[in-house]
């Protein structure tokens, strides 16, 4: 039987891509990097465009980084962005984060973001990266919680561009607030010495804030502005009102936007 394939919320567009190219090992990853050490074998599930990834490959060289989505376009994106960085050590491939195609106990250190709050089974996607984890192996778990964001000042239409990208989410079987769950999915996928951390991800800089908006308004063109009317959830007058009240958001003296992440940090038992 095959798995119908899970509907990303953020899409592929430029939009998307951008705001996912903007992170990296540094900025995304630190709560996991003290747990990295050279020679090992890394696994970066839903690596979308993979500067995330290579920035592992970098600190775990002479060993290597393996960065896989189940998206094609993502991968040859990431595929790319490894030559022009010239990082040899990192390579990209599709698969399906419910069958990875590797055996069992083939990585030293897996890592996924964003990932577990686009599936509808996030327990049996973690099951498999414990799989495929050798026995005393690291996992770093990143995933957002909508529950913990702020923004300041928040528009009628932009609190309405946020609910319907929630209710799409949900439509898709995933959860917004997952972040605060990963916790307990780790320990029931059989990972135990459990570490878990909140950070926020500030945007104030007007500058920034202005880059923000263009993504946020983006990803209506990209779909949202579709998949909402097509429901029946707004009309064309709605999606023309978000883009408004984001480009005044992003004019705003003082404006804030803080997105809300939970990391955890787990192990595979050496004796199962």
């Amino acid at each position: 039987m095959t798995n119908p394939r899970e509907n990303y919320t953020m899409g592929y567009g430029p939009a998307a891509v951008a705001l996912m190219g903007r992170r990296t090992a540094q900025s995304h990853a630190g709560f996991f990097l003290p747990h990295l050490e050279r020679g090992m074998k890394l696994l970066d599930c839903g690596c979308g465009p993979g500067t995330i990834t290579l920035g592992f490959a970098e600190l775990v060289a002479p060993g290597s980084a393996v960065g896989t989505d189940i998206e094609a376009s993502q991968m040859a994106l990431a595929t790319e962005n490894a030559i022009a960085d010239n990082v040899t050590n990192a390579r990209f491939e599709v698969a399906d984060i419910y069958a990875l195609p590797f055996p069992d106990a083939s990585f030293d250190a897996v890592f996924m973001s964003a990932v577990l709050g686009n599936l509808r089974e996030p327990a049996r996607g973690l099951r498999e990266a414990y799989r495929v984890l050798k026995p005393g192996g690291v996992i770093g778990v990143k995933e957002f919680d909508h529950g913990g964001d702020i923004v300041y000042p928040l528009e009628p239409a932009m609190a309405n561009y946020d609910e319907l990208y929630r209710r799409l989410r949900s439509e898709y079987g995933h959860s917004g607030e997952v972040g605060r769950t990963i916790g307990a999915l780790l320990l029931q996928a059989g990972f135990n010495e459990l570490a878990m951390t909140a950070s926020f991800e500030t945007l104030s800089d007007p500058k920034v804030l202005q880059g923000a908006a263009q993504i946020f308004i983006g990803l209506l063109g990209e779909g949202w502005a579709d998949a909402f009317t097509s429901r029946g959830w707004a009309n064309d007058e709605d999606i023309q009102a978000m883009r408004d009240a984001w480009l005044r958001f992003a004019e705003f003296p003082g404006a804030l936007f803080v997105a809300a992440w939970v990391e955890a940090v787990a192990f595979k038992p050496t004796v199962n």
